[in-house]
């Protein structure tokens, strides 16, 4: 009974490691996730930036004046 019960307790902590190991994955894949969605927040940052020097190089364009 003694093996049986050192047996139930090993396969215990590998059930536990199994876990551990599944919520630091899922947290890697979280960051991961958010990495991703800062990336889309700099690009879509950067395609405003871009299109409102356009629009002001444009004006000044309407306006006249070359000189940017």
């Amino acid at each position: 009974m003694h093996e049986y019960q050192r047996l139930v307790d090993g396969v215990q902590r590998l059930v536990d490691g199994v876990q551990r190991l599944v919520n630091g994955v899922q947290r890697l894949v979280d960051g991961v996730q958010r990495l991703v969605d800062g990336d889309k927040r700099l690009i879509n940052g950067d395609k405003r930036l871009i299109h409102e020097y356009l629009r002001l190089v444009n004006k000044k364009f309407s306006m006249g004046i070359v000189n940017c």
